[in-house]
């Protein structure tokens, strides 16, 4: 028993789409087969593990408890046969099933964990993941299989095809990433002459009070932001500083961007759902996308400053879009530290935002590519004459002239053509003519009297 699917094997498959194919049974000896079915399904499946005690005693690495929780997606059944002979032969069924756009179980309230999502909610992606945990798993699966059924002591015959699905973004996504601007008013940093103590003050009366609001600086940074990114889109992160000393914003002056750290946070949440213990597995992983130093960026008061230029995301399996289903969910963190520097003295800005990864763009509803206007593009192709974009044809050069003689002979006389350069005369090939061979061709009437007598 064989199944196949229709279209390329490495296709991915979105909401609405049709999945056609066919299912081939070969039968080898007569027999009589209970049922054949064809199942289009989404499976949830997750799996974990916990230290079991007995009266309290007991090594936790030596006993575990196992659990294991799977939730059908969806589920759409074609029933092929029933209770009916097949001869030896090979057979060849269709089917056509369509992806939902929404999963199909619903629970009650009480039947599981707060955390569990109990409504309808959109197809999650194809996903898979180990966890920390021994036996720790949490997969989402989406497939075509065959079962066929002989009779009730014969174990289920069974095929499967794995469909790869990624869920459709819910709005369109534009070009460019909106940004979010959040002022980070619990790292107000304040230079030393605005901090110092008595010490500080004692040194400052021997400045004059305008030389003093020079020094002195009162920092607020804003970080500027998206909250939603698509894979392949440009990730604009910015940075704007402004000295606010004593309640006026003053617009001269600088500070100095000397280091940069971006780093993603990705956390993977799998639980059973058991309505006592409710296990639940957390893994967590962080990229460092973006690790500067010694940068030296000056970044005047008032100016936003941008701090990434192409930074982007692949498309691989760090991409998987933010979601929520049943057992399982995805969500991103990023994360921005700052060395800053104000004359000879030093702080950092740290930013800690979550990160909404919605799916990629189709290549069918992508806009067309942008280029950036600082890039010279290429001259326009503007095609030359035909004399001088083409090879000059070989018997314009040297062409072959028939002579006739008395002996009945053909000489090879050699024409250059007055296209041919003097600089081409010069360098050409030639042949000496004695060393040419003339070849003798023997008159028809000659032949038929040598060949009477």
């Amino acid at each position: 028993m064989r199944i196949i699917v229709d279209g390329d094997s490495n296709k991915v498959y979105r909401k609405g789409e049709k999945v056609t194919g066919r299912v081939s049974l070969v039968v080898e000896e007569e027999a009589t087969v209970q049922s054949l079915k064809i199942v289009f399904a989404g499976n949830c499946i997750t799996k974990t593990s916990r230290p079991f005690h007995v009266n309290g005693n007991g090594d936790p690495s030596s006993s575990r408890r196992e659990f294991e929780e799977k939730i059908r997606l969806f589920n759409q059944e074609k029933e092929i046969l029933t209770q009916c002979p097949l001869a030896a032969k090979k057979y060849s069924w269709t089917f056509e099933f369509t992806f939902p756009e929404t999963t199909e179980p619903r629970y009650h309230r009480n039947a599981h964990g707060a955390n569990y999502l109990k409504e309808p909610h959109p197809l999650p992606p194809s996903f898979q993941l180990k966890t920390n945990v021994p036996s720790g798993a949490a997969q989402i699966s989406y497939f075509i299989q065959a079962r066929l059924t002989f009779g009730k002591s014969t174990p289920v015959k069974r095929c499967r095809v794995l469909l790869p699905y990624q869920p459709t973004p819910q709005v369109d996504v534009p070009r460019h990433a909106r940004c979010t601007s959040t002022v980070l008013y619990d790292q107000i940093w304040k230079s030393a002459k605005d901090v110092g103590g008595d010490s500080q003050r004692t040194v400052s009366r021997v400045f004059s009070k305008v030389s003093r609001q020079k020094a002195s600086a009162r920092i607020v940074p804003s970080i500027l932001y998206p909250e939603t990114i698509a894979p392949g889109q440009h990730i604009p992160i910015s940075i704007l500083l402004r000295n606010t000393r004593d309640g006026q914003i003053a617009e001269r002056g600088e500070c100095t961007i000397d280091s940069l750290s971006i780093t993603i946070s990705t956390y993977s949440t799998s639980m059973c759902g058991h309505s006592i213990t409710e296990p639940e597995d957390v893994v967590s992983k962080h990229v460092t996308c973006i690790a500067r130093t010694n940068m030296n960026k000056p970044a005047p008061f008032g100016k936003t400053i941008p701090l990434t230029s192409n930074f982007r995301l692949v498309n691989d399996a760090e991409c998987v879009p933010t979601f929520k289903t049943y057992t399982i969910t995805r969500r991103y963190a990023l994360n921005i530290v700052l060395g800053v520097k104000y004359g000879k003295q030093h702080f950092t800005v740290r930013s800690t935002t979550p990160l909404e990864i919605v799916p990629r763009v189709p290549r069918d509803r992508a806009p067309p590519p942008e280029y950036d206007e600082d890039v010279e593009p290429l001259p326009l192709y503007v095609p030359r004459e035909p004399s001088k974009e083409f090879a000059p044809d070989y018997e314009s050069i040297f062409a072959l002239s028939r002579t006739s003689s008395a002996a009945g002979s053909v000489v090879p006389s050699y024409e250059q053509s007055e296209s041919y350069s003097s600089t081409a005369r010069s360098s050409a090939a030639s042949t000496p003519a004695s060393e040419i061979e003339e070849p003798v061709f023997e008159r028809d009437d000659v032949r038929r009297t040598a060949v009477r007598a």
